[in-house]
């Protein structure tokens, strides 16, 4: 996977993780993602010891950093898992991460899933060439326009296509009707009411 700007092996145990891993890194100031980290000591009221071991820890460039457990939804729900992750966050060192994220499947809709997946494809093969024709266009757009007509206008076919949708992602574009980005989608430059 490519993480910031640099390739990076991480591992992920379910269809759920994986989803939530490509969210996580197609935000743009994820620096850094370590999987398994160590695990958490932490004490239930009734004074038992546990460990909890996140999913994933996360280093955003401005130095915060998260530890993320993914679980299912259901999951969480029959075991009151979001419960047991305050008693985690509860003892979790300063040091260890700024915070405890909890996602689940509730987290996220299928489009979204479906968008960070694609970007992660579109972001393996950087083209500069099409970021900058798009951005030509984009520099005269002052109304909203369909992807198709966008990428029309760039005069790239597919290569335009995957920079207007990095762009999406990127927050160059903004995308007016959330749902999965495609030909039809209505995007408007940022910045443009």
């Amino acid at each position: 996977m490519y993480i910031g700007s640099h390739r990076q092996i991480v591992v992920y145990e379910s269809l759920l993780e994986l989803m939530c891993i490509l969210l996580i890194i197609s935000r743009g100031d994820v620096i850094d993602v370590w999987d398994q980290p160590p695990a958490i000591h932490f004490s239930c009221p009734d004074g038992s010891h546990h460990q909890h071991t996140p999913d994933y820890l996360v280093e955003l460039a401005d130095g915060t950093r998260f530890a993320v457990a993914v679980k299912p939804i259901d999951r969480v729900k029959h075991r009151n898992f979001d419960i047991e992750l305050s008693y985690v966050a509860a003892c979790m060192p300063p040091s260890y991460a700024d915070g405890l994220i909890l996602m689940s499947d509730a987290d996220f809709t299928r489009a979204q899933a479906l968008n960070a997946q694609r970007y992660h494809e579109f972001k393996k093969k950087p083209d500069a060439q099409a970021d900058q024709a798009l951005a030509a266009v984009v520099g005269q757009q002052t109304e909203p326009t369909t992807l198709e007509a966008l990428v029309e206008q760039v005069g790239l076919a597919g290569r335009g296509f995957r920079a207007a949708f990095r762009a999406i992602i990127e927050g160059r574009l903004r995308q007016l009707v959330h749902g999965k980005i495609g030909l039809q989608t209505l995007v408007v430059a940022e910045g443009t009411a």
